[in-house]
């Protein structure tokens, strides 16, 4: 059972486990003050929507009360892990002040409402705004920390039954990076790569991704291959000093905004040395020769004065990449936040398509998010995009979705994309979008330029729906 050495020792102890070999379980479980096993009364099966990861852990109650969690060794996550927010953040559900009834505004003052009388003026509202301007009118902003199913329920309600286009989440401001660049390489949204790549591969990059505090779990993972038995070498492209970088076998720091550049000299490298699989390049990708020509000029020597990396550094990191028969590759915000993202993030796609490394096991990316859902607010349609992948500007794809919900293509909103965040609010701001519903954030804390999006959500014309379960800013 942790104790308070848990915050300190965030990663806990190592289980050693060779490549190739499954990750072993070890539980990690933390109950309230004086509560023991023997008096939790059920466990509930959940998983974390705060973490990350999103683990896997089993709740314990006691009195009708959450007194604890318990990783769940059987998932495939976490093998019965858990980090600092799934071992403590469960406590603010029994915080005093989290609401447990809906509140509904009158004169001006929020107060307590029965289920019935909230759902009912929600519903009231709706039905005369579609009545008096359509679709257009709603809007929905959501959160990346839901559940999928809610997601596919918000999706499904807002562009298969109300038929509003004005969907997104807070996703698209932190991540809209990784949809982009798998939209670039692949097509579709979806991640090619699978956190079980870990147990195989002999090579772990991580670009831009500080996965030692932004996703612990995964980075057990990591510390328990490099542990064991054939542990893989390690490449961290970071400009700081992290955990991740002091375990790396090659650590580049380059100057903020260059990873473009860089990218570019580790793929010229690739090249340069003959590590580019031709015959599956030729089979499996377009592009090449335009990349390669793209990446000619940018040798070990000229990124060298750009990102202030030594050029002997940026060789050996090619040569790790080149050398790699199982690679796992990871991106997150040290990328996704910083200048030409998105085309940063495609090289690390490229870095895989070049080596013929992806599409077998050990041979995974993943382009990462911060929130354990945000992945889930894409492939179910609430955040930018239409359900299970489907493209808004693919007739074919808006068929086959109307058919899974038994509606027409034509009812399904799709002339134009999917309504970005920061439209929505300006449509909120001049009056086209009437009825407002957030779920799981705080757009009045979390969205750029603040007070003008105080400004926006406190119009009295706008009808504002919070779902969240404390009275945040927003609320």
């Amino acid at each position: 059972m942790p104790t308070e050495d848990r915050i300190v020792d965030v990663w806990g102890e190592r289980t050693p486990y060779a490549r190739g070999g499954r990750w072993p379980v070890r539980v990690d479980t933390h109950l309230a003050d004086g509560v023991r096993e023997d008096d939790v009364e059920r466990w509930v099966q959940t998983a974390s929507t705060l973490h990350s990861n999103g683990d896997a852990f089993d709740v314990a109650v006691r009195d009708g009360r959450m007194v604890g969690v318990r990783g769940r060794a059987d998932d495939r996550v976490n093998h019965g892990r858990l980090g600092p927010k799934d071992l403590f953040g469960w406590q603010a559900i029994q915080s005093p002040d989290r609401l447990t009834r809906p509140l509904v505004r009158r004169d001006g003052v929020l107060v307590e409402a029965t289920w019935d009388e909230a759902m009912g003026a929600v519903v009231q509202r709706t039905q005369a705004l579609l009545d008096e301007q359509g679709p257009s009118a709603v809007g929905f902003y959501t959160t990346g920390q839901l559940f999928l199913e809610e997601y596919y329920t918000l999706a499904l309600v807002a562009h298969g039954g109300i038929r509003t286009n004005h969907v997104d989440g807070n996703t698209r401001l932190c991540t809209a990076t990784a949809a982009e660049a798998l939209k670039e390489s692949f097509g579709s949204d979806g991640q090619p790569g699978s956190y079980t790549d870990i147990d195989h591969a002999d090579v772990i990059a991580l670009f831009g991704h500080n996965v030692a505090e932004t996703q612990t779990v995964l980075w057990m993972r990591i510390l328990d291959r490099l542990a064991g038995d054939d542990p893989p070498k390690v490449l961290c492209v970071d400009p700081r000093p992290t955990s991740v970088a002091k375990a790396a076998t090659v650590h580049l720091a380059p100057r903020p905004g260059t990873n473009v550049a860089l990218m570019n000299a580790l793929l010229h490298e690739l090249v340069a040395t003959g590590a580019v699989d031709e015959e599956w390049v030729n089979s499996h990708t377009v592009g090449y020769d335009d990349l390669r020509k793209v990446v000619e000029r940018y040798t070990p020597e000229v990124v060298s004065a750009i990102c202030d990396v030594p050029a002997d550094d940026i060789r050996a990191a090619a040569r790790l990449l080149g050398d790699a028969q199982a690679l796992v590759s990871t991106v997150l915000q040290g990328f996704y936040q910083s200048h030409q993202a998105t085309a940063a993030a495609v090289q690390v796609n490229n870095v895989h398509l070049v080596r013929g490394l992806i599409g077998r096991p050990g041979c995974g990316i993943l382009q990462m998010n911060g929130q354990p859902t945000a992945q889930n607010t894409r492939e179910c349609g609430a955040d930018g995009d239409m359900a299970g992948f489907r493209n808004w500007n693919n007739p074919d794809h808006v068929a086959d979705l109307a058919k899974v919900w038994n509606i027409e293509p034509k009812q399904i909103p799709h002339a134009t994309p999917p309504t970005h965040a920061m439209q929505i609010m300006r449509y909120v701001e001049d009056g086209s979008i009437r009825l407002l519903w957030v779920s799981g954030t705080n757009p009045a804390v979390s969205m750029p330029e603040l007070a003008r999006m105080r400004e926006i959500l406190s119009q009295e014309r706008l009808f504002l729906v919070v779902q969240d379960i404390f009275l945040t800013e927003t609320a």
